[in-house]
C-alpha cells in the first residue's frame, strides 16, 4: 500500500469511528462515559486533520496526527482494562450509572455473543491501534 492510500484508508478508519460513536449515541440513545468523551476529543480531530491531509498529500501530518492517536489509544486501554476487571474503575466513570464505563451496552443486538467481545470500547482502541499501524511508515533515506 503506497503512502498516500494509507493516509487514505486512516482517515477512513477515523471517519468511521466518528460517525459510529456519533450513531451510537445520537441514534441508539447510548450515553457516553467520560473515557468515552476522552477518546472522542482525540478521534474526532483526526477526522478532520487526516482528511485534509489526504486531499493535499501532506505526508507530515504524522507529527500531529500520532501523537492524538497514541494519547486515545492509552484511553482505550484503560477503559478496556477497567472493563475486563484488570483495573480499578475511576471514580469519574461511576458518578452517572446512565453513563457508566462498564455498561454493557447491546451493541450488535440485545443477545449477540459479540456484545461482550467487541465492545465500543474495543472498537475504539482497534480504530486507534488502525490508525498508528496506517501512518508509522518508515521514512525514506535520503542519499
Amino acid at each position: 500500500m503506497s503512502r498516500d492510500n494509507r493516509l487514505y484508508a486512516a482517515w477512513v478508519v477515523s471517519l468511521i469511528a466518528t460517525l459510529g460513536s456519533l450513531y451510537f449515541s445520537e441514534i441508539r440513545h447510548f450515553n457516553p462515559c467520560i473515557l468515552c468523551w476522552f477518546q472522542r476529543i482525540f478521534m474526532y480531530p483526526l477526522a478532520i486533520i487526516l482528511g485534509v491531509a489526504a486531499l493535499t498529500g501532506d505526508l507530515r501530518v504524522r507529527r500531529y496526527a500520532l501523537p492524538l492517536a497514541g494519547t486515545g489509544v492509552l484511553i482505550a486501554l484503560y477503559q478496556n482494562l477497567e472493563t475486563w476487571g484488570v483495573v480499578p474503575v475511576l471514580r469519574a466513570c461511576s458518578a452517572d450509572p446512565s453513563a457508566s464505563c462498564g455498561t454493557p451496552w447491546p451493541v450488535w443486538g440485545m443477545t449477540s455473543p459479540l456484545n461482550t467481545i467487541l465492545t465500543i470500547p474495543v472498537l475504539s482502541m482497534i480504530a486507534f491501534t488502525l490508525i498508528i499501524g496506517l501512518l508509522s511508515w518508515r521514512r525514506p533515506r535520503t542519499i
